[in-house]
């Protein structure tokens, strides 16, 4: 029995960081624009995520490994990040007036059979309908680097950001 509850607790971590639709046309603008606005600590999140994106990197793990990455290499060490929001995967959930740049969200993955997910935050591409630019990491060993997507994220359940 313990097998079998491993082995689904791993496929639903595979399946939870798998992807959505593709960044939008106008790409550069919207990061260009994102690192501009936002805060000194969200630039260097973004900044290194594009890089990380740019150098096409993989890390081994899944979603969350990436981030964590992302996070450490721009600096942000785990006791320089605060959970601003924390509930569970079925709610409550955050209003998304209190997101920024470069935060790290857990999310239902509306597109992807309503699973887990998590990923940076860099920009909203339709604000009215919760769609957003996103950092991207699948993750799942196979061996693809993260990319820019876009999701719905009206179900955050926690957000942590990066402090100085």
């Amino acid at each position: 029995m313990n097998k079998i509850l491993t082995i689904l607790f791993l496929l639903s971590t595979i399946i939870s960081c798998s992807s959505v639709s593709k960044a939008p046309k106008n790409l550069e603008e919207i990061l260009d624009r994102a690192e501009t606005t936002s805060s000194l600590v969200g630039r260097r999140i973004l900044k290194t995520s594009r890089s990380m994106i740019t150098n096409k990197e993989i890390i081994i793990g899944g979603c969350w490994d990436y981030i964590n990455t992302v996070y450490d290499r721009a600096g942000f060490l785990e006791n320089q990040r605060t959970t601003i929001f924390k509930s569970k995967l079925k709610g409550p959930y955050l209003k998304t007036t209190r997101i920024e740049p470069g935060d790290w969200l857990y999310y239902v993955n509306h597109s992807y059979s309503n699973t887990e997910h998590s990923a940076i935050f860099v920009a909203w591409t339709d604000e009215e309908n919760h769609v957003a630019l996103m950092v991207s990491y699948m993750g799942e060993n196979k061996k693809r680097p993260a990319e820019y997507k876009r999701y719905t994220i009206s179900n955050i359940y926690n957000v942590i950001r990066a402090r100085d």
